[in-house]
């Protein structure tokens, strides 16, 4: 009994390890089940499959019907495989638009924003860098809030006490501090504001560029100045008045560099900024200086002792120390 060509051609591929479709193994285990019980058939495999050089293979339908087997395992394997290797393909295809709706939360979330704080205590001054590359020097006694929003978002800063800002120019956002009922807008400019807590009086001195200054005291129409070079906005706190003039830049700015400034203070600004300066505290009676004012420069490095000895020459003073703090009399 002969076997079809085309049950040899599948059967040489299958101990050949070649491809073989899931119709063609099929077919395979329906030939072997059809001739597995004619004798004819097993005499034929033993002697003729040695003829076709295969010797090297056990040709028996036992033997087959074991590689068919190995073959349907090897296959439902690789399909398994393949399967995964699909479904891994589509997940991901299907992960991307979540994928990129994550990335594009995660993007345009709005953290929420935080205040950071730079202070200095009574007797200290600094000098930072701002986020934008603005600089600022801060005064004895003071304190610049913004937000981590700096920078990002927009340029707002809050100050109480006194501080010089040289602006960064070329920036996005404009460079706004608000500072008592004052708010001063600049773009590219150099500046100065002065406001102190429970202070009389408030200020902003414009050095170089130009400047809006808005004043909005409580319960008044809402005033605004475009600030040129050299000027200086004073505000009364009391009355809630506010005026314009010319200023000396140097004196302005002196306490930048370590210099403290008196420009025909009275006498209660004059001991009100020494007890910031030098961080001491300093009792007195305001009727003894009623009136009383005074000029003076103080160099950087100067103490205390020296501010009084010129008060002293000035207009006559006793001076009684206990640690830090100083009790003064009129002489």
């Amino acid at each position: 009994m002969d076997i079809p060509e085309h049950i040899k051609e599948k059967l040489d591929r299958l101990y050949s390890n070649y491809f073989l479709g899931t119709d063609e193994i099929s077919l395979l285990e329906k030939w072997v089940k059809q001739v597995d019980t004619d004798p004819q058939m097993h005499r034929w495999l033993s002697s003729n499959w040695e003829q076709s050089g295969n010797v090297e293979f056990d040709m028996s339908f036992e033997e087959i019907r074991h590689r068919i087997r190995q073959y349907n395992v090897r296959s439902k394997t690789e399909r398994i495989k393949r399967t995964v290797q699909q479904v891994q393909r589509i997940a991901a295809f299907l992960a991307l638009p979540l994928l990129a709706i994550s990335i594009w939360l995660l993007v345009t979330r709005q953290p929420v924003p935080e205040n950071l704080a730079l202070t200095t205590a009574k007797g200290e001054r600094t000098h930072v860098w701002l986020p934008d590359s603005s600089e600022v020097w801060l005064n004895v006694d003071s304190r610049l809030e913004y937000s981590t929003a700096y920078h990002v978002a927009n340029r707002v800063l809050k100050l109480e006490g006194e501080a010089f800002f040289k602006v960064a120019k070329g920036k996005k956002f404009p460079f706004i501090v608000n500072a008592c009922n004052v708010q001063v807008k600049a773009i590219g400019t150099e500046f100065n504001i002065s406001a102190y807590r429970n202070d009389p009086q408030a200020s902003a001195f414009l050095k170089e560029g130009m400047i809006e200054l808005t004043y909005s005291p409580r319960g008044k129409s809402v005033q605004r100045f475009k600030m040129s070079v050299g000027e200086e906005a004073t505000i009364n706190v009391n009355d809630e008045s506010i005026k314009l003039v010319r200023a000396p830049t140097s004196n302005a700015v002196r306490w930048t560099k370590g210099e403290l400034h008196f420009e025909d203070e009275p006498m209660d600004e004059v001991f009100r900024k020494a007890e910031r300066w030098y961080d001491v505290k300093i009792e007195y009676h305001p009727a003894d200086f009623a009136g009383e004012s005074l000029t003076v420069n103080l160099q950087n490095g100067e103490q205390v002792d020296r501010l009084f000895r010129i008060i002293d020459e000035a207009m006559g003073i006793i001076i009684k120390k206990t640690d830090n703090e100083y009790v003064i009399k009129r002489k």
